[in-house]
């Protein structure tokens, strides 16, 4: 959590209003199209390198204040959510605010710091390839818009483009393994680019998911068929900027399980998701950390009890799951250790 003396500050800079995202810095307002954020040709982080004067330095010392004055409010609008519903002590890693802070925090990753200008020539390299494919992403999702209200194929269009942009983010490797090559600035480029358009799909489909469960409830087996309902599950697994809706499924789809109208894999897998944000504790073992190079299971609840609860609702031995997580995923990496 951001200190309060330091939060203050950073709103006094900024003029933080209730219920207002903080004023967006100088150095991106060319950036803002229609009220959305563009990255544009990335001239905004040149404060990053090495060549950067002093004038530059400081306006990103001053777009990373205002992202983290913009994500700590987002965050208390989280919380007040939450404890609404009977969860008040919750701590939060997540970069959540106004949508223009969420789409400006998706700064390319490069390692090679020295040159702006260097890193401008691999922009102009990967841009188009990559944009490319984004527009590939648009089309397909027009050319599979649904003519009627049916949900099925609401929630089958809905799926189609996350997926793509999911599958694609790990360019060069896994799923996306045949994708045109990109050096690794190219791919850091792509992921940004990527990551940012793939944050807006959640976006949208979690507002949109809502609105189907206040005025329907949660989809269940016997309207719209399995693939529906799992696509509905993986939307909401999906909208982990808002635990407070992921609740509200959860809560949503437990009495349908014992009527046999929602999966218990998804279940137990959005359970799991849901749990451990809020209560810092998992029941399946369906979430992975990495220790050693190995992917073993995140906290649980019992250890003891794993493998029963998971074979309870249909899944395999903790043993084979990690097994088949390294062989999908290769050897993973630890997380970074606070410093």
């Amino acid at each position: 959590m951001v200190a309060r003396g330091i939060l203050l500050t950073v709103c006094a800079t900024f003029l933080c209003a209730a219920g207002e995202p903080p004023q967006v810095p100088e150095a991106l307002q060319p950036y803002i199209e229609d009220g959305r954020f563009e990255p544009g040709d990335y001239h905004w982080i040149k404060g990053r390198f090495d060549d950067a004067t002093a004038a530059e330095k400081a306006a990103h010392e001053a777009i990373n204040a205002w992202r983290l004055a913009c994500y700590e409010q987002g965050r208390e609008t989280l919380r007040a959510e939450l404890a609404q519903r009977g969860y008040p002590d919750v701590e939060l890693n997540i970069s959540r605010g106004a949508e223009i802070c969420e789409d400006a925090g998706f700064e390319p990753q490069v390692s090679d710091l020295s040159s702006f200008a260097a890193f401008s020539e691999e922009l102009r390299q990967a841009l188009p390839i990559v944009e490319s494919y984004l527009f590939a992403v648009g089309l397909a999702e027009r050319i599979n818009r649904p003519h009627t209200g049916d949900l099925g194929r609401q929630l089958e269009r809905r799926m189609l483009g996350e997926q793509m942009l999911r599958m694609a983010y790990s360019w060069g490797q896994g799923n996306a393994a045949d994708a045109p090559p990109l050096s690794p600035a190219g791919r850091a480029i792509a992921q940004a680019r990527i990551g940012r358009a793939m944050v807006r799909h959640d976006r949208e489909n979690t507002a949109w998911l809502k609105q189907i469960l206040e005025k329907r409830g949660w989809p269940r087996l016997s309207e719209v068929g399995e693939e529906a309902a799992g696509n509905a599950w993986l939307l909401a697994q999906h909208a982990d900027m808002d635990p407070a809706f992921q609740l509200d499924a959860l809560r949503a789809m437990e009495p349908l399980v014992a009527q046999g109208e929602v999966s218990k894999q998804n279940y137990a897998y959005l359970y799991d998701r849901v749990m451990l944000k809020l209560a810092g504790k998992q029941r399946y073992g369906t979430q992975a950390t990495c220790v050693g190079g190995h992917f073993v299971p995140q906290t649980l609840e019992s250890e003891a009890d794993l493998d029963r609860l998971r074979s309870d609702v249909g899944l395999t031995p903790i043993a084979e799951y990690m097994e088949l997580m390294e062989k999908n995923y290769g050897t993973c990496q630890e997380p970074p250790k606070p410093s």
